[in-house]
C-alpha cells in the first residue's frame, strides 16, 4: 500500500516570534496539514514552556511532539524536535550529538552566543503512518568550521544511522538546517553545499529541495541574544539582503511526489516569524516493504 506523507522542516530562530509562528501553523496549509514538522531551535526559557508543547496545546488539533536539547545557557535552552499530527504514531527516539569544532574563528566567535563552540546534534525518531514506518532525522549542523566540518558532522551522523541491527524502515528523511552558509547563487558557495550534501547522496539519499533558491535572509529577523545583533540591525537599516540556502530535505527509500518547496505564505511580508523559511515536501512511501540499514528490501 502506498501512503503519501507530508513532511516539513522549520528552524524557528529560537522561537523569538512565537505568536507569528503559531499563526503560521494555524493558517498556512503547508504547516497546518503536514503530517510531521521537524523543528530546529525550539526554545525552553528558564521556568517556561517548550515551544513545541505550546504549539501542540495552542493548535488544539491533537498533536504529539518530541524534543531533545542541543544548546544550554543559564536562562534557556534550544533544541530539535518534531510536531506530529494524530495520524502519526511516534516510536523509538535517539539523540545523536555531533562532533564539535576545536575552536571558533574570528567571525564565528562574534556570531555564536556564549562565544564557545555549539553542541550541535540530531534527533532521530521512527514513526508509523498509514502502515508505513519512517525514520525521521531533524538535524542542525554547525555554522562554524566551514564545509569540511559540516561534512564531518553529517558523515558521523550517517555512520550512526547505518549501524546494523536497527529495526527495518520503509523510508528515511533527513531534514533541517545544514548551515550551508554563504550567499545563494555564488558558484563557490554552491560547490561547498554540493560537497556537504554529497555525504548523504553517496549513501543513496535523494535531495528533494534542489530547486529551492534560498531559505534564509540574514537581516530579516534579529534575535536580541545574537552577539552580532548590532551589525545585523545596521545591515537591515541599510536595506541589505543576504540570502542563503541553509535548509534541505533528503529522502532514502521513497520518492517525492514533486520537489520540495518553501511553505506558501512565509516568504512574504516585512515581519517574518523567523530568519529561516520552512520547507515542505510530499513523499510516496510503500508501507509494509521494509528496508534494512543497507537499503536491502525485506
Amino acid at each position: 500500500m502506498t501512503r503519501t506523507v507530508r513532511v516539513a522542516s522549520y528552524n524557528l530562530q529560537r522561537g523569538i516570534h512565537y505568536a507569528r509562528i503559531r499563526e503560521q501553523f494555524r493558517e498556512l496549509p503547508g504547516l497546518r496539514d503536514a503530517d510531521v514538522v521537524a523543528v530546529q531551535e525550539a526554545l525552553v526559557p528558564q521556568g517556561g514552556r517548550n515551544t513545541l508543547a505550546r504549539l501542540a496545546e495552542d493548535l488544539a488539533a491533537g498533536h504529539a511532539w518530541s524534543y531533545r536539547p542541543v544548546m544550554r545557557y543559564p536562562d534557556k535552552e534550544y533544541g530539535n524536535g518534531f510536531l506530529f499530527r494524530p495520524v502519526v504514531t511516534p516510536g523509538e527516539i535517539r539523540h545523536i550529538p555531533l562532533p564539535q569544532v576545536a575552536r571558533l574563528g574570528w567571525l564565528a566567535r562574534r556570531k555564536t552566543e556564549g562565544g564557545v563552540p555549539d553542541t550541535k546534534s540530531a534527533i532521530v525518531q521512527v514513526v508509523e503512518i498509514g502502515g508505513a514506518r519512517l525514520r525521521l532525522v531533524s538535524l542542525h549542523l554547525d555554522f562554524a568550521g566551514g564545509a569540511e566540518h559540516r561534512v564531518t558532522q553529517l558523515t558521523y551522523l550517517l555512520d550512526a544511522l547505518d549501524l546494523p541491527g536497527d529495526p527495518p524502515v520503509d523510508a528515511e528523511v533527513l531534514l533541517g538546517d545544514f548551515n550551508t552558509s554563504g550567499r545563494a547563487g555564488v558558484s563557490a558557495v554552491e560547490a561547498e553545499t554540493t560537497r556537504v550534501l554529497d555525504a548523504a547522496r553517496s549513501r543513496r539519499f535523494v535531495e528533494c529541495s534542489g530547486d529551492v533558491a534560498w531559505t534564509s535572509e540574514l537581516f530579516s529577523s534579529i534575535d536580541d541574544a545574537d552577539p552580532a545583533r548590532r551589525w545585523l540591525a545596521l545591515g537591515r537599516a541599510l536595506g541589505l539582503r543576504y540570502r542563503q540556502k541553509l535548509d534541505h530535505i533528503l529522502v532514502r527509500g521513497a520518492l517525492p511526489v514533486r520537489p520540495a518547496v518553501v511553505v506558501d505564505g512565509t516568504a512574504t511580508g516585512a515581519d517574518p516569524a523567523s530568519d529561516h523559511l520552512p520547507l515542505t515536501v510530499e513523499i510516496d512511501v510503500e508501507g509494509g516493504y521494509h528496508r534494512d540499514d543497507r537499503g536491502t528490501a525485506r
